[in-house]
């Protein structure tokens, strides 16, 4: 395993917590507790925090090596169900504010495949999801649109990192109570912390039941089977885990072995 690949965990300075992000995998929260707990205060503009990206610190600029991170009880990454990712995939960067920071995504779904950025109706959304989940399968492979971008890849192209500094797995759909087993040993009141913490939740038209019918929710299981197997694996051993053990939190080569 490279040395440099500690760049890609965040760090901070005054707890041992070390963290690989994931977009779309509620990173912009997982951020903004990193932030809380470094200075003190929550960061000015919460669902900003990206910006201050050049403001945080990587594990290598404290000089922490791989080796480092496997004996650390702090080092996680966050797992999602592929169907809410790929959701919040589409309520985000393609229909909602987030496109514009990825206006070619949403530019090239509409020019080349149809998709309509108007649509009012939750068939419409199912219609659309439908186009960039076809979009997906297909890109991913042969890039002929557009580069490979971590918003859309694969939670599973991250395997080799988690796998390599076996990193703990927590999931967005339990994440707090999550956080507060990993966390509560090293951080005093780090509930309360979690409850005052802003979300960054995209602003949806629809409901996801009611976009995401039966045969897409099977389509998109398809496209990232993996991940799906990762999330379910992931799951399975949380439902196994005591409650409120960090030691035993699920790691990276339960989940992958």
């Amino acid at each position: 395993m490279n040395e440099n690949i500690s760049q890609s965990l965040f760090a901070i300075r005054r707890f041992p917590v070390r963290y690989l992000v994931i977009p779309k995998c509620a990173c912009t929260y997982i951020k903004n507790v990193l932030w809380r707990l470094e200075e003190g205060e929550n960061y000015k503009n919460p669902i900003r925090i990206h910006s201050a990206d050049s403001q945080m610190l990587r594990a290598s600029d404290l000089g922490i090596t791989v080796k480092d991170v496997l004996e650390e009880e702090f080092a996680f990454a966050v797992l999602r169900n592929p169907v809410d990712r790929f959701y919040s995939l589409y309520a985000d960067k393609v229909v909602g504010q987030g496109h514009k920071l990825y206006v070619p995504l949403r530019t090239v779904l509409a020019t080349k495949y149809g998709l309509d950025v108007t649509t009012d109706t939750a068939e419409g959304h199912t219609r659309n999801c439908e186009i960039l989940l076809e979009w997906l399968a297909s890109n991913l492979k042969s890039e002929i649109d557009l580069t490979k971008d971590a918003h859309w890849t694969p939670q599973v192209y991250r395997k080799n990192i988690l796998k390599g500094m076996n990193l703990k797995v927590l999931l967005v759909n339990d994440l707090d109570r999550q956080l507060s087993v990993l966390l509560s040993p090293l951080v005093p009141g780090i509930d309360q912390i979690l409850t005052n913490l802003e979300r960054n939740t995209s602003k949806k038209q629809f409901s996801r039941r009611e976009v995401i019918v039966p045969s897409l929710r099977k389509k998109i299981n398809t496209v990232f089977a993996q991940d799906r197997e990762l999330f379910q694996r992931s799951r399975d051993l949380w439902k196994q885990h005591d409650g409120n053990t960090h030691t035993s939190i699920p790691r990276a080569l339960d989940v992958l072995s």
